[in-house]
């Protein structure tokens, strides 16, 4: 299927092409970005033989539903897990399209899924900070959201993201030092590769001074900057389309980051330690880790 009265319309297989070559270059883990880039090939192949399409502009709703929710090869019900997995990988493909200039929407906008799980706050999935990456690039003169969802990978809460100031990056280090809240310790984080690319481009931004506080720029108290942080990266998370999951706080990128140094250490008191917290039940919690069940 195709119209030449739209040339903004790409094929599926090109926009899956480029998807890859995005996947390849934000995603650290490259098992994982394949994984993304095998859905996306299946999908460009259910376009084809369920629908008829080709095109990324006549992709509806109602097809990105359909793939979402069909069945693996071997016939079982799609986890919850996969649900989500093939979403964030559709709103990836449609959102690389968007960004080299081609008119699409977002076919998934509307596409409601169960909980990735039954926590009040769950860890981001890595899929998820990918696509949240793409969406707190607000616009090329608005950097504040991209170096707020920055400083919550480096594990810093709503309330430790507006106290950050620029003295305190150290971004040749990947390190940022944060001065701790109510309930978490002072202590060092470090900046993903993606972070310290937006926050050394914030700083190009900013007044000279290093006392420049990096995302917080009004003159209220700390609940205030608490307040304004937490906005900007449910912002971002709004855009992405992840505000609506009942399990999805801005603490969540701070629980991602935990989860990311457990999987990494195998420790949780290196997890409590780098995420500022003092109870290691308290820890395993925030990043679903069920510490005591594994130690048996």
């Amino acid at each position: 299927m195709s119209d030449d009265t739209r040339p903004d319309v790409r094929s599926l297989e090109e926009a899956v092409a480029r998807a890859g070559a995005v996947l390849a270059e934000s995603w650290a883990s490259t098992s994982q970005a394949l994984r993304v880039s095998q859905i996306l090939d299946r999908f460009v192949a259910f376009a084809r033989a369920g629908f008829d399409v080709e095109d990324a502009g006549f992709v509806t709703a109602e097809i990105a539903a359909a793939f979402v929710r069909s069945n693996p090869p071997d016939g079982s019900d799609p986890s919850v897990s996969l649900l989500h997995l093939r979403r964030s990988a559709l709103r990836l493909l449609f959102r690389s399209l968007r960004e080299s200039g081609v008119a699409v929407g977002d076919p998934t906008l509307d596409l409601v899924l169960p909980p990735r799980s039954p926590l009040m706050t769950r860890p981001l999935a890595d899929d998820e900070v990918v696509l949240c990456r793409g969406h707190a690039l607000w616009s090329l003169s608005d950097l504040r959201r991209a170096s707020a969802w920055a400083l919550a990978e480096a594990t810093c809460r709503s309330v430790e993201v507006a106290q950050i100031r620029v003295t305190d990056l150290d971004l040749d280090g990947h390190r940022v030092w944060i001065h701790g809240g109510r309930t978490t310790a002072p202590r060092s984080g470090h900046l993903t590769d993606w972070g310290v690319g937006q926050l050394r481009r914030r700083v190009e931004t900013l007044p000279a001074d290093p006392a420049t506080r990096v995302v917080y720029g009004g003159s209220g108290d700390v609940g205030t900057g608490q307040v304004s942080a937490s906005v900007a990266i449910g912002d971002v998370l709004t855009r992405a389309g992840l505000a609506g999951e009942r399990d999805v706080r801005p603490a969540s990128v701070a629980a991602w980051a935990g989860r990311k140094i457990h999987m990494e250490s195998g420790r949780i008191d290196e997890v409590a330690r780098r995420l500022g917290m003092s109870s290691l039940d308290r820890t395993a919690r925030f990043i679903a880790f069920d510490w005591q069940d594994a130690s048996r």
